[in-house]
């Protein structure tokens, strides 16, 4: 049963900032953030032209952390999570995005990112 929790716990790609990062309103496309983020979790039609794609992805759980009372003191529980929400335009490529991650320790410290992109870039260019 325990393997079963852990799995579900990291299903799909991982989304990581740098990952995030190499997102480019107005140059990448849905099959660009399907090949780093797998299939979006939701895919929504927006208005006209649009659809919003979604997607999460947590870490996975030491195994220790599901021994009731005693298991966060094994090891603390460190968790981290991303949702990832993405808009494509008709021509299937971004129009915008925000990134929304959380990184909890078993200190009971909590750091939370948010990353946006909202602005297509005036003239298309490599950005490597």
């Amino acid at each position: 049963m325990l393997g079963c929790l852990t799995s579900q716990a990291m299903a799909g790609h991982s989304i990581t900032q740098e990952k995030i990062n190499q997102i480019r309103p107005g140059w990448t496309t849905e099959a660009d953030l399907v090949r780093s983020f797998g299939p979006p979790t939701t895919k929504t039609a927006c208005p006209p032209g649009e659809i919003a794609l979604d997607w999460f992805w947590a870490s996975p759980i030491a195994a220790q952390n599901y021994i009731p009372v005693i298991g966060p003191a094994l090891g603390g529980t460190h968790v981290k999570a991303w949702e990832l929400w993405v808009v494509v335009g008709a021509n299937g490529e971004v129009k915008r995005y925000i990134a929304y991650g959380h990184d909890v320790n078993g200190n009971g410290e909590t750091k939370r990112y948010v990353i946006r992109g909202d602005y297509p870039h005036s003239n298309r260019q490599d950005f490597k």
